[in-house]
Parts: structure tokens; C-alpha cells; sequence
């Protein structure tokens, strides 16, 4: 039979934790019951209460999340705060998490090669600890951005225009703050990411770095189905399903 034990082990194995930053915390989240038989598993990219709702009205035995619900250390469990009512609920109701996050984003088949894939990037390579960087047909920024949004189905991206045409591109989905001067130093005219801090624009653009940011949420929800992937690979018979999580919309 497939146990929650099993399923986490052969996470562990494909998704090995070596890969993850030293200062991150995933793998085992939170597991009431290793040695219980799975039937159904929900897959997120936050653990928020709709998810855990959802699960609990449709018997769902496993969570998968790319984000930790737990990241900073957890000095006590109160379900009068949101964490502490997050992980009784899990408790009471028997559903363990998992969340795999920057060894996720690092491996093989991970976050930055599903979006180097969904670009079109060729001759990608590794680019720093966690990103991808790539060839593409030389196009301009206005027409790669409307490819990176209509790909990962964002609501919106922003661009800043560093003077170039687009060709070679390193990524780094959710947040890459820190990585514009590589990307510069590696030769590549574009750097695609979710997020950055508003000085980051000014600081690419003096960099001669085309920008585009599409989200935090949507550079990263993309890998939600590599996830389902691999709980296949796992055991066919396992039924899953992928739910939304992102808290914010556009108006």
C-alpha cells in the first residue's frame, strides 16, 4: 500500500534535501500519521486555510506545497494565531504536508527549467545557485513579455527596458533579488523573474538588463503540475489535484 511515509520518501529521493539554501526549511511539515494509506492528494503552492478547508471537505490525505508552511522556528503550537490554527486543523483532521521549495526550484525538471521550457529557452544552463539561463530567437522586450505572460498566465508583468534586444536570458522564479549584476557578468540581456524591490528596476536598467517581472505567485504556480507528475510516477492510482492559492487579484 502507498503510505504517507512512502510517498515522502520517494519526494526525498527524486527531490533530494542537499539541493535545498541553508537557510530553508522544507521537506516534512507537519505528518499526524506516517504509516497512513493514501488515496488523495491536493497540490498547492501555499498551504493557505482555503486549502486546508478544501482538503478536509474532500478527504484529502497528503497537502503538497512548494512554499513551507513552516519557515521560522514555531515556539508554540496556538490555534488562536493563523500557524498555530493551520497546523491543529492539519492535526485534527489527519492530513499531512509536505512543501518542497528551493530544492525545488533547484533540481532537475524544477521551477526555473518547467519556465525555461515554457519560454522556448535552448542551450539552458545552470545560472548562479538556483536559475536557469537560456537562448532565444532575438525579439524585442514588448514581445518576449507578452509571451512570459500569456505562458504562465499572469495577470500582468512588468518590464523595464534595458536598451537591448531580447536573446539570452536567465530566470529566476519568485524572488531574484540579488542576481541582476550576474546576470549582467553571465552576458545575458534579459533577466526574468517574479518579484523585486522597486530600487531593482533603476538598478537594471542601468545595467543594460531588459526586466520582467510576472509575479511571485505565477513564475512559481507553474511547477504545481511537475508536482502531480511525480505523485503519478509514485503510484498511479493515487487521485490528485491542483487548487489555487494566490490571495491577491487585479483591478
Amino acid at each position: 500500500m502507498s503510505t504517507i511515509e512512502k510517498l515522502y520518501d520517494f519526494f526525498n529521493s527524486v527531490i533530494p534535501r542537499e539541493l535545498s539554501c541553508e537557510w530553508d526549511n522544507d521537506g516534512r511539515m507537519c505528518i499526524p500519521n506516517p504509516e497512513k494509506n493514501i488515496n488523495k492528494v491536493l497540490i498547492c503552492l501555499d498551504v493557505t486555510n482555503g486549502v486546508i478547508d478544501y482538503a478536509i471537505q474532500n478527504n484529502f490525505d497528503c497537502i503538497i506545497s512548494h512554499h513551507p508552511i513552516i519557515f521560522d522556528p514555531v515556539r508554540n503550537i496556538d490555534a488562536s494565531n493563523p500557524l498555530g490554527k493551520k497546523i491543529c486543523s492539519l492535526i485534527k483532521n489527519d492530513i499531512s504536508v509536505f512543501s518542497f521549495h528551493t530544492r525545488l526550484d533547484k533540481v532537475e525538471g524544477g521551477v526555473n527549467d518547467v519556465l525555461s521550457e515554457l519560454f522556448g529557452l535552448q542551450n539552458v544552463t545552470s545560472f548562479s545557485y538556483v536559475g536557469r539561463m537560456g537562448q532565444v530567437s532575438p525579439m524585442s522586450l514588448v514581445s518576449f513579455a507578452e509571451n512570459v505572460k500569456n505562458k504562465i498566465s499572469a495577470d500582468k508583468v512588468i518590464c523595464v527596458d534595458g536598451g537591448k534586444i531580447v536573446s539570452k536570458i536567465a530566470i529566476v522564479g519568485g524572488s531574484g533579488k540579488g542576481y541582476l549584476a550576474e546576470a549582467k557578468e553571465c552576458g545575458c540581456d534579459t533577466f526574468v523573474t517574479g518579484e523585486l524591490p522597486f530600487n531593482y528596476e533603476h538598478e537594471a536598467r542601468e545595467l543594460g538588463l531588459n526586466l520582467v517581472c510576472g509575479g511571485h505567485y505565477f513564475t512559481e504556480n507553474i511547477v504545481c503540475a511537475r508536482i502531480e507528475k511525480l505523485v503519478k510516477e509514485f503510484d498511479a492510482h493515487i487521485f490528485t489535484e491542483i487548487i489555487e492559492s494566490n490571495p491577491a487579484f487585479v483591478i
